[in-house]
């Protein structure tokens, strides 16, 4: 039986991945509930709060490690 050997490349330039889609899309859903202008229960709003939180702070995460990077390199 053949086994499967590719090698999975990066995406292509401009291409957004699966992950940076998801990410993207939980940030726009966090930020709708937070400035939605209806009454929703206070914890939805805490959770979308605490997600807006955590996606800034990993996109920080993020660029700090891809400015490690390129320092590196050079």
């Amino acid at each position: 039986m053949k086994k499967n050997q590719d090698t999975v490349g990066l995406p292509e330039a401009g291409k957004p991945t699966i992950y940076e889609r998801i990410k993207e899309g939980i940030a726009v859903a966090s930020q709708l509930v937070i400035a939605s202008p209806l009454k929703l229960p206070p914890k939805v709003v805490a959770v979308a709060k605490y997600l807006a939180l955590a996606l800034g702070v990993l996109e920080a995460v993020e660029g700090a490690a891809k400015d490690g990077r390129e320092g590196d390199e050079e």
